[in-house]
């Protein structure tokens, strides 16, 4: 139990926006998701990011920079800067403010290095974190939001150049992942886009023969008659002198048999079009000879 003399126990909800479309994070929105600019001294120009207040009351809202790269397990990770950081280069007003119920902030920045850039991808992410009210009397734990836009700046000529290593389907019992090997040879970002599709292997028409569909994610899409499962490839970005393994989990339920994963898409720009075989195999569900209670074969119907 919280203690009485506690107003308020503050949780923290945070979103990233590594590429997704206009992000919302509780109370607090914001417009573009990402940004990339060219680090060039001669055309540099003030960007802009802005800052929404989705609730019916005024929140007051801090913005921080921090450096960052993916952890192993494709999770963003904050690290301290270097000299070399575009977290050192970020200058950027106001800091503290705050949004009207309903209303918009625009926060603007500028990119001011310090030294010289090296060439290639250079990374930081601006947070825009509530800040909650001193004032307020309620009790109990209260979320509040943290927003982070993605700032990549670029010096020089940007090569993505991505190799996709292998291409599995894992199955396990109740847990079917595609999980995709890629390396980045390049010296900026790549990343996965396109869509996946499952197929029964006895009706699959070859990889030449299926197509992106389109409208996909709309009620207007039409999906092929015998496709089972469908949705989009992972987008997680790979950074550049990184090897990752993205995995994309199957959530349908297949039942033991034989199928094929579709893959029409693309990796920064290089054509993906495979068809990538795979077996859910048999699952043994011996029960128990011991007497079964009710509530044993209630469940294992259930489970069915």
């Amino acid at each position: 139990m919280l203690s009485k003399s506690r107003n308020i126990a503050l949780g923290l909800m945070g979103v990233l926006a590594l590429g997704m479309p206009p992000a919302t994070a509780l109370n607090i929105g914001v417009t573009p998701s990402r940004i990339e600019v060219e680090i060039n001294s001669s055309k540099m120009r003030t960007q802009s990011i802005r800052v929404l207040n989705a609730s019916s009351q005024p929140i007051e809202v801090k913005a921080v920079v921090r450096s960052w790269v993916m952890s192993e397990d494709n999770k963003l990770q904050e690290v301290a800067p270097t000299e070399q950081s575009l977290e050192q280069w970020i200058v950027f007003t106001p800091s503290r403010f705050t949004i009207p119920a309903h209303g918009a902030q625009t926060l603007r920045f500028a990119i001011r290095p310090k030294v010289q850039p090296k060439p290639g991808e250079h990374r930081t992410v601006i947070y825009f974190e509530e800040i909650p009210s001193n004032s307020s009397q309620s009790k109990g734990v209260r979320i509040i939001g943290r927003l982070g836009v993605v700032i990549y700046g670029y010096v020089g000529k940007v090569q993505r150049i991505g190799v996709i290593n292998s291409v599995n389907v894992e199955t396990k019992p109740k847990a079917i992942n595609a999980v995709f090997d890629i390396s980045n040879q390049g010296n900026g970002y790549i990343r996965l886009n396109g869509q996946y599709a499952i197929w029964p292997v006895a009706k699959y028409p070859g990889a030449e023969a299926t197509k992106p569909v389109a409208n996909f994610g709309k009620p207007e899409a039409k999906i092929p008659e015998f496709v089972l499962d469908s949705g989009s490839l992972p987008s997680s970005p790979v950074l550049p002198d990184n090897r990752r393994q993205l995995r994309l989990p199957i959530t349908k339920n297949l039942p033991p048999g034989n199928y094929v994963l579709d893959i029409n898409g693309d990796l920064s720009g290089v054509p993906i079009d495979k068809g990538i075989p795979f077996t859910v195999p048999a699952v043994n569900n011996n029960l128990r000879q011991s007497k079964p209670t009710s509530q044993k074969v209630t469940n294992y119907l259930r489970n069915r």
